[in-house]
C-alpha cells in the first residue's frame, strides 16, 4: 500500500472578542461555545500497551482532513488454515497471519468513509505490512478500510488481517503516515493460535494395535 497521506498538524480556532470602547481594559472574553475546538493530538513516537487510546491526525487527500481516537484492543497470532478455502499464493502461504482488533471515533469533521487508516504491523526485522482486505465473506476477520459511512462521532471496532513474509513475528503496530515521521507505536501481549483438537486417546490406542 503506498502510503501517500501528508501529516498535518492539530489545530484550534480561538476566537476572541474586542470591545467598541478604545480605553476599555477589561479581560480578554473566553472562547465562544460554538467555536470548533480539536483535541490535541498525539506527539510523534509516543509508545502505548494495547488498549490505550491515541488521537490521530494525517490527511489521506488533498481535500480532506482525518482525525481519529484509535485503540489497538488485541493481536492474535492465527494459523494458515484460518484461509482454508480461499485462493494463498506462494508468498502469502509462506506468511505468518495476525488478526488485530481496534476500536475507532471519527474525532473531526470530515466524513472518512471507505479511508485506509495507515496502522501498520512491524515484524521483528522492522519491515511495514498494511492490513489486508478480504472481502466481506472472509467472515473470521472482516478486514478493510473504514466503513462507509464513517462521519464525525462515528465508533466502529475493526478486525484486521495483517500476513507477515517469510513466516515473521510481530514486532509492535504502528501509525505512520509518511516516511520519517515517528511513529506512534502499540505493543502488548499477543494471543496464541488456538490448539489443534487433541485425538481421541481410545483411537490412538487403536491405532497401535
Amino acid at each position: 500500500m503506498l502510503r501517500t497521506a501528508v501529516l498535518t498538524s492539530a489545530l484550534a480556532l480561538v476566537l476572541t472578542a474586542c470591545s467598541g470602547a478604545d480605553d476599555d481594559t477589561g479581560p480578554t472574553p473566553e472562547p465562544s461555545p460554538a467555536t470548533p475546538v480539536v483535541e490535541a493530538s498525539t506527539p510523534p513516537g509516543t509508545e502505548l500497551s494495547f488498549g490505550d487510546p491515541a488521537t490521530l491526525v494525517w490527511q489521506p487527500t488533498a481535500d480532506l482532513a482525518g482525525q481519529l481516537e484509535l485503540s489497538v484492543d488485541a493481536v492474535a497470532e492465527q494459523r494458515q488454515s484460518v484461509f482454508d478455502g480461499w485462493l494463498r499464493d506462494d508468498a502469502m502461504a509462506a506468511s505468518r497471519p495476525y488478526f488485530v482488533t481496534v476500536t475507532l471515533t471519527n474525532t473531526g469533521e470530515g466524513d472518512l468513509a471507505g479511508q485506509p487508516v495507515p496502522l501498520y504491523l512491524r515484524d521483528e526485522t522492522g519491515r511495514l505490512g498494511a492490513p489486508w482486505t478480504l472481502g466481506g465473506d472472509f467472515t473470521a476477520c472482516q478486514s478493510g478500510p473504514l466503513p462507509t459511512p464513517f462521519a464525525a462521532g462515528a465508533t466502529d471496532e475493526m478486525c484486521l488481517v495483517y500476513l507477515v513474509p517469510d513466516r515473521g513475528r510481530i514486532r509492535d503496530l504502528v501509525f505512520e503516515p509518511t516516511e520519517g515521521y515517528d511513529p506512534i507505536s502499540w505493543t502488548g501481549e499477543v494471543a496464541a493460535p488456538e490448539k489443534r483438537p487433541a485425538r481421541d486417546e481410545a483411537g490412538k490406542k487403536g491405532r497401535r494395535g
